[in-house]
């Protein structure tokens, strides 16, 4: 649930500097963005969310003195990365942290009849409708942009005065960066974009302006009425997938590594019919620092090889013997892989560039007679069910960059066909080294031409990091160490094969789980229990913050974080990069600045996660707990300690608990 605590918590802390005041009634922020925005972010009542914000763990992080240093050192960098990632408005936080009296909003805008420029982005805030501060408040802005060496220019709309500035042209750029600043009725407003920022001097002083706000959006009304988002939420978003990916990859200028565009692919194959992503954060509840909840939008059923997103609601609930106590995380999900694993063929056929590549894939493992010989159709799928758990640990002893680890394990029923299958296909594997463990028989694989080890641990580093470099211009594996084998009811995958032989030795030594006993899972599952409802579930996730972070941590403060790749990220960057981006070793953000992790872990409480589906889409929840006045109570049963078959409903009524 939190990828990047640190700076997820410096991000939060720098926004909460934008509104220390009661606010006036201004214009809701809905009614001025137009509806060519793909995502919102709206604070309704900065004053608010400082408040319950500076009730969490995460703010006493924020502000320990320990990571001070290193705030104040990569501060340069961190605004570098704030840009890369879309922030182009060169407004800090503290600019105008003592002027702001309300409601924030930050939103991107796709312009697709302006290939040059096809994205805009906009900030509004509250301020005091009074002249002297406003100028106060420009005025610093102003230093600001000179002292970036900004040209001036004055411009006016409806007798509003309009300062714009452009920048020097950044390297490899096609257009110098032009921003624009404005104070209206009091309301702030800074864009990027001239015809935007007069778009919304129109919309406050009540004057026709082009096309519609997004509050009339049909996707948007309905994504907000299906994720019913309520009055006591801090913080607020809106997201058209698709739509913000193609404005982030437009503003960072890249392009997908293969010949295939990867967005005009995805969108192609159906997936734009996932139509928003819409919810509602609050900090600082009772016994949550964090409560979560949204709501997926999407046309269904969905159309081509978006319909892989087959979730039923029928999660398992069951922990597995083989789950040791040490994890840092588990994910439960329930995938109708039978018939979603066909719907991969339109994506994989245009990914590839080719008609029927997919089907000749299928039909080559079937009849190639070098191959394995194996009829995934009649020998494989009907072997699974519909359960897959996936659990990250660590190896034990000093954190590397290859600590991290992760084992996915598909239930079966029908395990001695699914060995079989299994030993014929891996004897078809040129890397492929059969290692036997107490008695069983397990594959392992590892290209010796490679030097780095890919893990499969859950994404710390997607914006700081990237995949090693290749030793030459041969294609890369794309996972170049695994194991795999069929152990009891389950397939077990993952990245190293100590980690398939702990969970062997884990299961023959206990008929439970002992995570069952563990205190914090039991606190999690406890919360979820309370706080999401009663019905059934697609999937969930518990995160054991402590563990789950303190390699990737580690890696960070020595500065070996990219070389420390996930598998999720590690395929997208296969797709994605180029092969420039993926030979770039360094990590730009030095964490030598940081403290030790045991002197941040006491403030990192643990996280869970509940997913449903719908007639509509998805909803979701999610929680992050405090650790405020946590109880020390006896371990229930392990019938006691399982997760009840909730949903992601999160209480609109949750009560409140003052620091």
């Amino acid at each position: 649930m939190i990828r990047l605590l640190l700076p997820a918590c410096f991000a939060v802390s720098a926004v909460l500097l934008l509104s220390s005041h009661c606010a006036a009634q201004r214009k809701v922020a809905y009614d001025l963005i137009p509806d060519s925005a793909q995502a919102v972010v709206w604070i309704p009542d900065g004053e608010k969310l400082t408040e319950h914000w500076q009730r969490t763990r995460l703010y006493d992080l924020a502000n320990d003195p320990s990571v001070a240093p290193f705030f104040e050192e990569q501060r340069a960098e961190i605004e570098n990365k704030l840009v890369d990632a879309g922030w182009r408005l060169h407004v800090k936080p503290e600019d105008i942290s003592n002027y702001s009296t309300g409601q924030i909003a930050l939103a991107w805008m796709e312009i697709p009849t302006s290939p040059r420029k096809p994205y805009a982005m906009a900030l509004l805030a509250d301020v005091d409708d009074s002249e002297v501060p406003n100028k106060q408040l420009l005025a610093k802005i102003d230093q600001e942009m000179v002292n970036r060496q900004a040209k001036k220019t004055q411009l006016a709309h409806s007798g509003v005065d309009i300062a714009k500035y452009t920048l020097p042209k950044r390297a490899g750029a096609l257009l110098a960066e032009e921003t624009f600043y404005a104070i209206v009725a009091g309301q702030f407003l800074s864009t990027d974009e001239e015809p935007l920022i007069k778009n919304l001097i129109s919309r406050i002083r009540g004057e026709s302006a082009s096309g519609e706000p997004i509050a009339k959006d049909p996707v948007f009304v309905a994504g907000r009425e299906k994720a019913a988002i309520s009055n006591a939420a801090q913080i607020e978003y809106f997201v058209r997938p698709l739509g913000l990916a193609r404005v982030l990859r437009s503003i960072g200028g890249k392009r997908s590594k293969s010949n295939a565009d990867m967005l005009a692919v995805l969108q192609n194959q159906g997936f734009e019919a996932i139509q928003c992503v819409c919810g509602e954060i609050k900090f600082g509840l009772e016994q949550l620092d964090i409560a979560h909840r949204g709501y997926v939008l999407a046309e269904q059923p969905l159309p081509k090889s978006a319909a892989i997103l087959d979730f039923p609601n029928q999660v398992t609930h069951e922990i597995p013997n083989f789950i040791g106590k040490n994890i840092s995380s588990l994910l439960a999900t329930n995938w109708n892989a039978k018939v979603a694993f066909w719907k991969a063929e339109g994506l994989v056929d245009e990914l590839a560039g080719t008609p029927k590549v997919f089907d000749e894939v299928i039909e080559g493992i079937k009849l190639d007679p070098n191959g394995p010989r194996i009829d995934i159709e009649r020998e494989v799928l009907p072997f699974l069910t519909n359960d897959i758990y996936s659990i990250a640990d660590s190896k034990q002893g000093a954190p590397d960059i290859d600590s991290r680890r992760n084992l996915i394990a598909l239930k079966l029923n029908n395990s001695a066909a699914m060995a079989k299958v299994l030993d014929r296909a891996m004897k078809n594997e040129p890397d492929a080294e059969l290692v036997e463990f107490e008695g069983h028989q397990i594959w392992k694989v590892l290209h010796s031409d490679d030097e780095e080890v890919v893990d499969l641990s859950t994404d710390f580093g997607g914006n700081f990091g990237g995949p090693p470099a290749a030793p030459s211009s041969a294609p890369e594996p794309w996972l170049t160490n695994w194991a795999i084998t069929v152990y009891d009811d389950y397939l077990m995958f993952a990245s190293h094969v100590e980690m398939i032989q702990d969970a062997i030795v884990q299961a023959k030594t206990a008929t439970a789980s002992p995570l069952l006993e563990e205190q914090d899972y039991l606190r999690v599952s406890k919360a979820i229990n309370e706080h999401f409802g009663e019905e059934d579930g697609s999937a969930w996730q518990i995160v054991r913050t402590g563990l789950a972070y303190q390699v990737q941590y580690e890696l960070f403060r020595e500065g070996k974080l990219r070389q420390s790749q996930s598998m999720l990220a590690s395929i997208l960057d296969k797709l994605l990069q180029t092969e420039t981006e993926m030979r770039k070793k360094e990590q730009r953000l030095n964490g030598a600045k940081l403290p030790p992790y045991a002197q941040i872990a006491i403030y990192l409480q643990p996280s869970g996660l509940m997913v449903r589906t719908t007639s509509n889409g998805w909803e979701f929840g999610s929680l992050l707990l405090s650790g405020l006045g946590q109880p020390v109570a006896p371990n229930p049963t392990p019938q006691n300690a399982t997760l009840s078959q909730g949903t992601a409903r999160v209480s609109n009524s949750e009560p409140e608990a003052k620091r």
